[in-house]
């Protein structure tokens, strides 16, 4: 597609390179340096292309138009005609929730699809309000120009506020800049994936009448400066502390000198003390209560068998699932490649997607969560994290948080049935 545009570059009179602010219908942005510009009504196109490589990356803005009936059916619209039609793109986007900036609700969604062989990233941002609608679309077959991307997102705006028809406005700093659901690609605080810390603790288990000494604790915070006690089901992609539907359960963090107040109204109040970078204190100089800050995992792909059977970890087989049907059973099998095969976990995440992922798919990890994409297309996200403070790149990773459970790396004499 890149060559399409550079075959169409003699109607034009000259390559500009764009540093001041450039604005569109209500939006207005920076292009990056070295993006030549080809406009007409309908649409800005700014593109560039490595002539060696065929690597390039396009900036659609398109004009201002007539809404659809609310910001799902403008985005809908927008992605079938402004993104599937002219670049072929077959994959169903993986949308954000519904985000508002000055007024204007907007929907981003994303998908990778081939190319002439070659991944290629499709993105969409549709802003609606006033029975009008505004897409961008961004399309790059290359990481070359992560940083092009991320700039350019992280400028744009809308010029015109409206009256918001949202019962709850978010609010956001504009110096945030957490990623949007893509690995290695941010976006403004306004888009709304935030940018989470995540805390991990093996803690003294306090609960009585149990023989369980200590447990597992997590505490998420938020680059805003709130929290939460729990890990979401379905990870923190796209999570807000206003869309999470458990709105009591987060509350706020202040930093005091080597200590940091966590309060929230109905539960009370938490001190979490410093003691270097990665790692925190339950209470002051304890050395039980330990939290560990979990490494990030955007973009991570690794390949093993996992299981939250723990009989399968031992080297055992699970005798009920073997009586039942031998070729199924609780294993998932991950590939380096970003492919996976399920054998028989029955995810039950009903609220974000798919319930159940068994077969062969895809997978992406994205702000702690595990984005898993069946090959009819539907998509399950749920919960992940290392456990502690582990290396998840390592080969000889323990296992991993999965959907707040813990799934066990099993030995290499495991391989998929099929």
């Amino acid at each position: 597609m890149g060559k399409l545009f550079l075959s169409l570059s003699f109607l034009l009179s000259a390559t500009y390179l764009f540093a001041q602010k450039s604005n569109f219908g209500i939006v207005q942005y920076n292009v990056p340096a070295g993006y030549t510009l080809m406009n007409n009504d309908n649409v800005h196109t700014y593109y560039k292309e490595d002539k060696t490589t065929g690597a390039y990356c396009n900036f659609f803005v398109y004009k201002l138009m007539p809404g659809k009936g609310g910001v799902q059916k403008d985005f809908d619209f927008s992605w079938a005609n402004l993104v599937q039609t002219p670049f072929k793109v077959t994959g169903a986007a993986t949308i954000l929730p519904v985000s508002t900036l000055k007024g204007w609700q907007f929907l981003i969604g994303n998908t990778k699809y081939t190319e002439n062989g070659v991944a290629t990233l499709a993105m969409l941002t549709t802003f609606s309000g006033e029975n009008k609608m505004q897409s961008i679309c961004i399309l790059s077959n290359s990481d070359n120009y992560k940083k092009d991307i991320e700039d350019f997102i992280a400028s744009v705006d809308v010029i015109k506020e409206i009256k918001s028809t949202e019962s709850v406005q978010t609010k956001t700093k504009d110096t945030d800049k957490p990623n949007d659901g893509k690995p290695g690609i941010k976006t403004p605080a306004s888009f709304q994936n935030i940018k989470y810390e995540v805390w991990e603790c093996n803690c003294p288990n306090l609960a009585t009448g149990t023989q369980v000494t200590t447990k597992l604790n997590t505490v998420v915070i938020s680059s805003d400066g709130r929290y939460l006690t729990h890990m979401p089901e379905k990870g923190l992609n796209g999570v807000t502390p206003e869309n999470s539907n458990e709105t009591g359960s987060w509350g706020t963090v202040t930093e005091k000198g080597n200590m940091l107040s966590l309060v929230n109204d109905k539960f009370g109040k938490m001190e979490l003390y410093k003691i270097d970078a990665a790692t925190l204190s339950r209470y002051p100089n304890s050395k039980s209560s330990i939290y560990k800050k979990v490494k990030p995992v955007d973009g991570l792909k690794f390949e093993g068998a996992y299981s939250p059977e723990l009989s399968y970890y031992n080297g055992k087989t699970d005798i009920i699932s073997k009586q039942i049907d031998p070729n199924k059973r609780p294993i998932i099998f991950f590939k380096k490649d970003g492919t996976y095969i399920n054998e028989g976990i029955e995810f039950s995440n009903l609220t974000f997607g798919d319930a159940f992922a068994i077969g062969r798919g895809t997978y992406e990890i994205v702000n702690y969560s595990l984005i898993l994409t069946t090959q009819s297309g539907k998509k399950l996200q749920v919960a992940f994290t290392p456990v502690l403070n582990a290396n998840p790149a390592s080969a000889d990773n323990p296992g991993f948080i999965i959907n707040n459970n813990m799934f066990y790396k099993l030995n290499k004499t495991f391989v998929p049935h099929n």
